[in-house]
């Protein structure tokens, strides 16, 4: 059997993974592998687009031990912090939450009783609220207070200017998966040495053809033919909207609806100050949603240099996207200074935007998810619009993707 897989993200590499020796592959993929995990790498590697992970995430974890990387991964507790009136404080503990003055004493109760609330319930349980938008979810069920002063800027820190559109079955979702935390924090995972690792790993481990070009053309004509060459089948693991590009008429034909995707604008940088003491992430109000302080979870020894990330989502059209690098650049570190960081103080900057860097999770989102098996025969989807990459997308679902589409082709095919 001949399969093309379309698109090296973690996705696209796991399933390859899962399907060697059971198909003679070919993965096309014209930018670098590994997708938004890829790594920038001077004298180190770091991720382009920031990465952790988390003890829940078992398909990650069970990659990682079977590439023999485990004993680089390690755990650490990631304190968080949350700005206010140009100030970042942190919410972590008890204590510290009780003296954040962005809300009342009695919104903090709601919101504690909410937490709970969320984490006492399974995934099933909030679908009957995905036609709801999550900012009139919030209002009613909490108030308007407590959507202004500390859900509103989450929800622009992740979706920017389309956090209105988001799902209140979403927030849920996510609000009940990350209410299970230390009493000093959230504990987080990371690959010392950068994600790259597993990249380069699982690379090293295909049994596969890599064609580094750009997919032209995908149709079928009796066997599938991608950029002219013949195939029995093909997984598509690149964004939808790039389907629609190399055959209009498929993505209609094998079913695949409309999805709207956010795009990520997202600046690292060596500064030769810290904006916290300890903080890892900061969500604050600016043309970035987050600062993440990567040094203050890895140990600045790793680097050499203090690493922060400045982190924004907005969508594929917006102005950030079509600006000149040195103008998002400029936007960037302006706005940084609002927290004590000048232009003298960063020794180098980079910035990596990503088109489609995962869907957005808008009200309906729950029956626009695409299934492995499409509409047309021999044509596959798995990736960010996969069911594992709901509600949260992260490395896990993408291999969880991937490893399960490979299934569904080896038992399809009866390999």
């Amino acid at each position: 059997m001949k399969l093309a897989i379309v698109g090296a993200g973690l996705t696209g590499l796991s399933a390859a993974y899962f399907l060697r020796g059971s198909a003679e592959i070919t993965i096309f993929e014209k930018n670098d592998l590994g997708g938004l995990a890829s790594g920038y790498c001077p004298s180190y590697c770091i991720e382009k687009f920031y990465h952790h992970c988390f003890r829940r995430d078992s398909d990650l974890l069970d990659l990682i031990k079977r590439l023999k990387l485990d004993s680089k991964l390690v755990w650490k507790v990631a304190r968080i912090g949350q700005e206010f009136n140009g100030r970042i404080y942190p919410l972590n503990t008890p204590f510290e939450i009780l003296r954040y003055p962005g809300m009342s004493l009695l919104d903090k109760a709601k919101l504690a009783k909410f937490t709970l609330w969320c984490k006492g319930k399974s995934q099933e349980y909030f679908r009957k609220y995905d036609g709801v938008r999550a900012v009139d979810g919030i209002k009613k069920e909490l108030g308007e207070s407590l959507l202004n002063s500390f859900f509103l800027p989450l929800l622009k820190s992740k979706f920017g200017d389309l956090y209105e559109e988001v799902s209140y079955a979403w927030l849920l979702a996510r609000v009940a998966i990350r209410s299970n935390r230390k009493s000093r924090g959230e504990e987080l995972g990371y690959l010392r040495g950068g994600f790259q690792q597993l990249i380069d790993r699982l690379v090293e481990n295909l049994e596969c053809e890599l064609k580094r070009e750009e997919v032209k053309k995908v149709e079928k004509i009796g066997r599938w033919n991608v950029n002219g060459e013949s195939f029995d089948a093909v997984v598509w693991t690149a964004p939808l909207p790039i389907l629609k590009a190399v055959n209009p008429n498929l993505k209609s034909i094998a079913g695949i609806k409309d999805v709207r995707y956010q795009s990520s604008v997202c600046v690292l940088l060596s500064s030769e100050r810290d904006v916290t003491e300890d903080i890892y992430w900061s969500n604050v109000n600016c043309t970035f949603g987050a600062i993440i302080e990567h040094t203050h979870f890895m140990p600045f020894e790793d680097y050499g240099e203090r690493l922060i990330y400045l982190a924004g989502y907005t969508y594929p059209e917006s102005e950030l996207m079509r600006m000149s690098e040195k103008d998002v650049i400029r936007i960037y570190i302006k706005d940084l200074g609002k927290f004590g960081i000048r232009r003298d103080d960063v020794r180098w900057v980079k910035l990596f935007r990503a088109k489609y860097s995962g869907p957005v999770y808008e009200t309906g989102y729950l029956k626009k998810m695409t299934p492995y098996r499409t509409g047309v025969e021999g044509f596959y989807v798995a990736g960010m619009t996969s069911e594992p990459n709901y509600p949260e997308r992260s490395m896990n679902g993408s291999i969880k993707a991937g490893k399960e589409v490979a299934k569904v082709v080896k038992e399809d095919f009866g390999l």
